[in-house]
């Protein structure tokens, strides 16, 4: 192991000196803010006249002099070059003279064949054409790609507005800036290293962290000559699930750790990767920590395959938010029912119900204790586990089928499942084949059929229930803010009929070619057909029929 103080230009400085990223290493992953920071930290040393320190480089030697693995680090050096090619590309263009444009491609990009740096494998191509080839019109395909063509278009446009004296400035700051290799000839060796931490930059993922303990732990459990064979299998796990990371669009790394470590460290119960040590040290072997890798790819796997998934209900979980509890059982799911797509969309649907009680009732009474036996204790048999899950509820009380008839029978305008109810009702009365949720209505709005408020004092108009001073009868309330009473609308819609008369706002309904729901109101009046009557048994016909709908639509008997 080597310690080599270097400059910018010492590192790169060479026909033949490559620096390669192993794809078990995360992607390009900073941003503005690190962006941002680079280049003040550099403005900042040339006002000064400071010396620039980057922090280490940790790189195992493939060839001496000539091929390097980027142990740690990779994020800076990676920016740098990115850095310094917008820096080129900027000073070229302004034409500013006695500086060798040529000669520092040479010495930063891609000398002959050469090309300095070489990225995670499947970033490489779009590196190598936008970077180097400088080609504006090739596509990004990935979140670490549009972060590298960030990069660059935030350090052009910088740049841009700079005098030609601070561009030369800041390039020679950069160039003279002091960084120290650490040079290790074995991975069993990187194996020690592994905990060095970044000092700038982006902090390191949780993943990064338990990739960098699990291999310092298998260098300390295997035998000398089955050293790097060990690790190296690790590694190529690592290097799958970055690839998956790299696809992943809605989820982050860290959180489908905390998922899989949910599912089979410690339940709902888990909080850090201390707790996976923990685990660790029970077994302490080569085989516990193969297992856990293992396993984690797998979760990878089923994260990835439910984010492209066309499930009915995990589309519908998207409406509700995809409460995080609803990824462990998931991920549990992906191990036991492998390609069997019928088990995951009953699981999903068991898992919509569960959130949409969750969401529909507002408790303070802890969610996660009451699920984490039913988590542990999963299997893989859906169906058991429905019958566990509707136990369990109903005998808990604040999310069983009593207390969701109670929310529902309440006043209930203002509850975050109203719309969600609303539009699923819409969907059961619908005609054969047609989905309201290709349906949008511009400026969504909830509806009270009979009229939330007066306006300015004015008496109600006719058609409502309404006592001899022209005002709803005390304790009306609990009828105006029923599910029975409102209705989805669109903002001009509903500013348009306001507190009309009720025979008014019925034919308005009557005519709206979209929403059965506002049509089927004339279903529920009482009075003629004359003379409708919006009253409280009207409100109460149709809070009955939307209420056997949902005890229908959320309850466990599938």
């Amino acid at each position: 192991m080597q310690f080599v103080p270097k400059t910018v230009l010492g590192l790169f400085d060479s026909s033949q000196k490559r620096y390669i990223i192993p794809v078990y290493q995360r992607a390009y992953s900073w941003e503005k803010e690190q962006w941002k920071a680079l280049i003040d930290d550099i403005k900042e040393q040339i006002a000064g006249e400071n010396n620039y320190f980057l922090g280490n480089l940790l790189l195992e030697v493939i060839k001496k002099d000539i091929e390097y693995e980027v142990i740690d680090g990779q994020q800076r050096l990676t920016t740098i070059v990115i850095f310094l090619s917008a820096l080129i590309d900027v000073i070229e263009n302004k034409k500013i003279k006695d500086f060798d444009v040529s000669e520092k491609r040479k010495i930063y990009q891609k000398n002959n064949t050469n090309i300095k740096i070489r990225p995670v494998d499947y970033d490489r191509p779009f590196f190598d054409a936008f970077i180097i080839s400088k080609n504006q019109d090739i596509k990004t395909n990935s979140v670490s790609q549009k972060r590298i063509k960030g990069a660059y278009e935030y350090f052009y446009k910088e740049f841009q507005k700079e005098k030609d004296s601070v561009l030369i400035s800041i390039f020679e700051k950069l160039e003279t800036s002091e960084i120290t290799c650490v040079e290790i000839d074995e991975k069993k060796d990187s194996a020690l290293m592994f905990e060095l931490q970044n000092n700038r930059g982006k902090d390191l993922t949780n993943m990064e962290k338990l990739k960098s303990y699990l291999i310092y732990q298998m260098y300390s459990l295997s035998k000398a000559e089955d050293t790097n064979d060990n690790i190296e299998n690790i590694s190529t796990f690592f290097k799958q699930i970055y690839l998956l990371v790299n696809d992943l669009t809605t989820i982050s790394e860290d959180s489908v750790l905390i998922y899989h470590c949910q599912a089979y460290i410690n339940g709902y119960s888990y909080r850090t990767i201390d707790d996976i040590k923990d685990s660790y040290k029970k077994k302490k072997s080569i085989e516990w920590i193969n297992s856990f890798v293992e396993e984690l790819y797998s979760s990878f796997i089923t994260i990835k395959k439910i984010e492209k998934s066309k499930s009915k209900y995990w589309h519908l979980l998207g409406k509700l938010r995809k409460p995080a509890f609803i990824y462990p059982f998931i991920i549990k799911g992906g191990k036991y029912f492998g390609e069997d797509e019928e088990k995951m969309e009953k699981l999903l649907h068991i898992l919509e119900v569960l959130s949409f009680r969750y969401s529909l009732i507002n408790s303070r009474a802890d969610f996660l204790s009451r699920m984490n036996e039913l988590l542990i204790q999963f299997n893989g048999n859906v169906d058991d586990l429905c019958i566990k899950v509707k136990e369990k509820l109903n005998t808990t009380y604040y999310w069983g089928d009593a207390r969701v008839l109670e929310y529902l029978n309440a006043p209930i305008y203002g509850n975050s499942m109203l719309n969600y109810i609303l539009w699923q009702y819409e969907d059961s009365i619908q005609i054969s084949g047609y989905n309201s949720g290709t349906v949008k209505i511009e400026n969504e709005q909830i509806e009270h059929i009979s009229p939330q408020t007066p306006t300015d004092g004015v008496p109600l108009e006719s058609g409502y229930e309404l006592n001899e001073q022209g005002q709803y009868p005390e304790n009306y309330y609990k009828y105006i803010h029923s599910i029975g009473n409102l209705v989805i609308i669109s903002g001009s819609h509903n500013s348009s009929i306001g507190n009309v008369k009720f025979k008014n706002k019925l034919n308005s309904y009557d005519e709206n070619p979209l929403l059965k729901q506002q049509k089927e109101i004339k279903t529920f009046i009482s009075g003629t057909k004359d003379d409708p009557k919006w009253d409280s048994d009207a409100i109460q016909r149709r809070r009955d029929r939307i209420i056997q709908y949902c005890i229908r639509r959320w309850s466990f008997n599938f």
